[in-house]
């Protein structure tokens, strides 16, 4: 009974990553999955007064109570990792910059992980003794890698878009400098356009530089797989890319101000 309790001890490592920029349907989606992993706490709670109890007294009452428990247990821990995948889903419907095929993906990824959590549900009222609330367990814990790939690759993703998203709108403010760049020059003097030209080519070299991380985080996302500690160490590396890439597109910015400032005053 020690290895059945131990396996719901199990915390989703996704409780903490609420993402950022929510409408209001993703936050509606975020507060129902909330609601629903407090539920799936408090059924934790449950359970385990029960297998105490259970373990004190050896009765059949005990028994068929903790086996009552566990069943609530078993559904709600599935109900609450689909309302969290139902809260991803909302954030790609949001999403400003994810191209379409991109959005397949995550899409099929999601749909996926969420049949895979209705079959559990709909399994968990025909457990019949606590061995197979364990069994049915660890099916769960051994499908836990696919889940937390699934997730980890969709919020990637999602963080990709948005990122897609500003790196647009950069490009578009980008194109209209260039423009006006390219009118000053006829009346603009040798060392004016000298310095536009430098100013041109440190923005070009820059958005350069964040076009490559950007082609690393794009490549790599599929590749947040294999066992826990390996996602960890290969998520944590993807939010550091990230960070880097929206540097870079901070600075180029910058840039920007710069070739403003140049065009209006030098």
């Amino acid at each position: 009974m020690k290895k059945l309790l131990s396996v719901f001890l199990l915390v989703f490592c996704f409780i903490a990553a609420p993402l950022s920029q929510a409408n209001a349907s993703s936050q509606q989606a975020y507060q129902d999955y909330q609601f629903q992993f407090d539920l799936y706490r408090q059924r934790l709670a449950d359970f385990q007064i029960a297998m105490t109890q259970y373990k004190q007294f050896n009765s059949l009452a005990s028994q068929q109570d903790a086996l009552d428990k566990v069943k609530l247990l078993i559904a709600q821990r599935s109900s609450a990792g689909k309302s969290y995948f139902l809260f991803l889903n909302e954030k790609l419907t949001e999403n400003p910059g994810l191209i379409s095929n991109e959005l397949g993906i995550y899409r099929t990824i999601i749909t996926n992980q969420v049949g895979y959590l209705d079959q559990n549900m709909v399994l968990a009222p025909s457990i019949a003794s606590l061995d197979d609330a364990s069994r049915v367990s660890e099916q769960f814990v051994n499908n836990y890698e696919t889940m937390q790939s699934a997730y980890r690759q969709t919020v990637a993703g999602i963080e990709l878009g948005y990122l897609n998203y500003f790196a647009k709108r950069f490009n578009e403010l980008a194109i209209k400098s260039q423009a006006l760049i390219n009118a000053a020059r006829v009346d603009a003097t040798p060392e004016k356009q000298a310095v536009l030209d430098r100013w041109l080519l440190t923005l070009s070299n820059k958005y350069s530089l964040y076009q490559q991380k950007a082609n690393t985080i794009r490549s790599g996302i599929p590749k947040i797989s294999g066992d826990v500690m390996q996602q960890d160490r290969l998520f944590q590396q993807m939010q550091i890319n990230f960070g880097a890439a929206r540097q870079d597109l901070v600075e180029a910015s910058s840039y920007l101000k710069e070739l403003e400032t140049a065009l209006r005053y030098e």
